[in-house]
Parts: structure tokens; C-alpha cells; sequence
């Protein structure tokens, strides 16, 4: 394939303190860090410009086409693997290599961006997604990524199953018939983990991002090639 002249988005993630998993435990984390790695390329076919794939053992990459999808993938990141926290570098730019349909054997400012924002994440352990190349954005969108990921870290099992439903579209009397609770206990988590707070953040953070939707991207990277 030919080398995009458009810039994408790079998206590596790490898992942390992996080394740190005995041989009876690393077989089963692995298939569901694999897991993981199917469901995205599945649920986010359409937004992917190059197939999320485990580069090393602990580590996968993949290329977006559009950053529509990000605060999805970043919650389906952190709350659908639990056995590590997972830290993640997404950087904007071009590619110097030809596109492959996985994230192998490519290279360029994309890729750099985003391996510099892993080292980022873990020098200051930062989760949630760090961003790097976004020109005047990158602090915008580290602070909103850190917000929001500080708020789903301390959801409890049970708040993020309702939340996980609430995300999906169901009204509060849906979810408690799917958990088989009061509709008045669903509230009452509603209000204690700040579903509406954390909604608000999001659907700002998702404005700034559709700055970084295909064509708007290649006038996005002449600006940022002035500056």
C-alpha cells in the first residue's frame, strides 16, 4: 500500500508491571489481553486505518482514521482489562512507511508521537490516554483524559455495570431490570459515582475531537507544520 499523505492517529498500550505476573498466572492474562485486542479491532472496524496488534508480549499498536472513537476505546481499555492497568500513548501525525492492514512494519511521526507519550504515561503515571502532536491540544486533552480517568478508577463492580448499560443507551429502569434491582438503587449509584459530571467531560472531550476527523486532518497538520 502506498504511504498515507494524511495524518492518523497512533495508539500504543502498555501494560503495566506485567513482569510481575507468575508463570501460572501469565497464560490467562495474556488470552485476555488478546481478547481485548479482538474486541477492539471488531467493535471499532470502522475507525481503524491499520488493525490493533501486539507488537511485543505486553504491548499492542494500531492506527485510527478518525479520533471519533477514543473516549470509547480508552473506557473499553480500562474497564474491560483488569488484570494490569494498561497505559496508552496516542499520537497525531503522518506515516513514513506504506500502510499495511495491521499496525506492523510502520513507522513515522504518528508512531513516535505515541511512543514518546507511553514513556510519557509511565514517567509520570499517567492513565487514560496521554497525547502528543496535537499541537496546542495535547494539554486540553491530557487534562480531560485524566479527569475521567481518575473518576473510572473508582468505580465499584457494581457502578460500572451500570454504567457499561447507561453507555450502551439503557434508561435506569432498563438497567435495573437487566441487574435485577431497584430502579431507586440505580439512582442512588447515579448520583454517588457522578454519571452526569462524567458524561458532561465526555461529550466535551468528544467536540475536541472531531477536530481530528478525515479530511479535516490534512488542514490540522498543515497548521501544525507552520507552527
Amino acid at each position: 500500500m502506498a504511504i498515507p499523505n494524511r495524518p492518523c492517529i497512533a495508539l500504543i498500550a502498555d501494560m503495566v508491571k506485567s513482569r510481575e505476573l507468575t508463570r501460572t498466572l501469565r497464560p490467562a492474562v495474556q488470552q485476555r489481553f488478546k481478547d481485548l485486542v479482538v474486541f477492539l479491532n471488531k467493535k471499532y472496524a470502522k475507525h481503524i486505518l491499520a488493525r490493533f496488534v501486539i507488537t511485543l508480549g505486553d504491548e499492542f499498536q494500531g492506527l485510527l482514521r478518525s479520533a471519533t472513537p477514543i473516549p470509547d476505546i480508552l473506557w473499553d481499555i480500562d474497564c474491560r482489562f483488569s488484570d494490569r492497568r494498561l497505559r496508552v500513548g496516542l499520537g497525531f501525525g503522518l506515516l513514513d512507511t506504506p500502510l499495511q492492514k495491521e499496525a506492523l512494519n510502520i513507522d513515522g511521526p504518528a508512531l513516535h508521537f505515541a511512543r514518546a507519550a507511553i514513556q510519557l504515561a509511565a514517567e509520570k503515571r499517567s492513565y487514560g490516554g496521554v497525547f502528543l502532536g496535537f499541537a496546542d491540544m495535547d494539554s486540553v486533552l491530557n487534562g480531560i483524559a485524566r479527569i475521567l480517568s481518575f473518576h473510572r478508577s473508582r468505580l465499584t463492580a457494581q457502578q460500572l455495570k451500570i454504567a457499561e448499560l447507561l453507555r450502551q443507551g439503557h434508561t435506569q429502569s432498563e438497567v435495573a431490570r437487566e441487574l435485577q434491582i431497584f430502579q431507586q438503587a440505580v439512582s442512588k449509584q447515579v448520583l454517588a459515582f457522578g454519571w452526569w459530571p462524567y458524561t458532561e467531560a465526555e461529550s466535551a472531550w468528544r467536540i475536541l475531537f472531531e477536530r481530528y476527523v478525515n479530511p479535516k486532518f490534512e488542514k490540522l497538520h498543515a497548521k501544525h507544520r507552520r507552527q
